[in-house]
Formats: structure tokens, C-alpha cells, sequence
């Protein structure tokens, strides 16, 4: 399995738009993704979202990285942000994973 982290910092005051975006446009369910979130910090950081993944597995990933849908979203997302900065991604191999049945 693979997890991602994407972390996003709009322009001031835009960040409740682009959840609202994320819901509207069907994101997380677009992505392919069996789990996915995206997460709003608990501390000071108004203008930040975290949106997470766990992919059953690297190509399932990858497609979601190469689909034309997901370069869509994008697009409809670029209003969001001031500059490309305000992104970036992480990937992690899940060592070990526990879910409650």
C-alpha cells in the first residue's frame, strides 16, 4: 500500500472554497483512492488543507497521477493558489496498517 499527503496553502481566505470545490467536483471519489480525507489543521495555519490517500497500491497511484481528469481538477483549482509553492506531496509505504472492522 501507499499513502499520500497533499498538502495546500491557498490565498488568504480561499481555503473553504477549494474544500467546497474538492465536495462539488467529486474529487476524493474521482482519485480511485479506497480511503481519502482532506483535513483542515487544528492549530493557526487558516488557509491550509491537508487532503490524504492510501492507494491499494503504485499503479493505482500512477493512474490516478496521469488521468486527464485529475489534470482537469487541477486546472479548476489553479484560481485557489498564489503561487505553485503553496503545494507540495508526499508519498509513504504504509509498514504496518490496522483499520477496525
Amino acid at each position: 500500500m501507499k499513502f499520500t499527503t497533499l498538502s495546500l496553502r491557498t490565498s488568504p481566505g480561499r481555503r473553504d472554497e477549494l474544500i467546497a470545490y474538492y465536495r462539488s467536483a467529486g474529487i476524493l471519489a474521482a482519485s480511485g483512492a479506497p480511503t481519502a480525507q482532506v483535513l483542515v489543521p487544528a492549530d493557526d495555519e487558516p488557509d491550509t488543507i491537508v487532503v490524504t490517500a492510501l492507494w491499494a497500491d503504485v499503479a493505482a497511484r500512477a493512474a490516478w497521477q496521469n488521468s486527464p481528469r485529475r489534470r482537469e481538477f487541477a486546472l479548476g483549482m489553479a484560481p485557489f493558489f498564489d503561487s505553485a509553492d503553496a503545494i507540495s506531496t508526499r508519498e509513504f509505504h504504509v509498514a504496518e496498517h490496522y483499520a477496525a472492522q
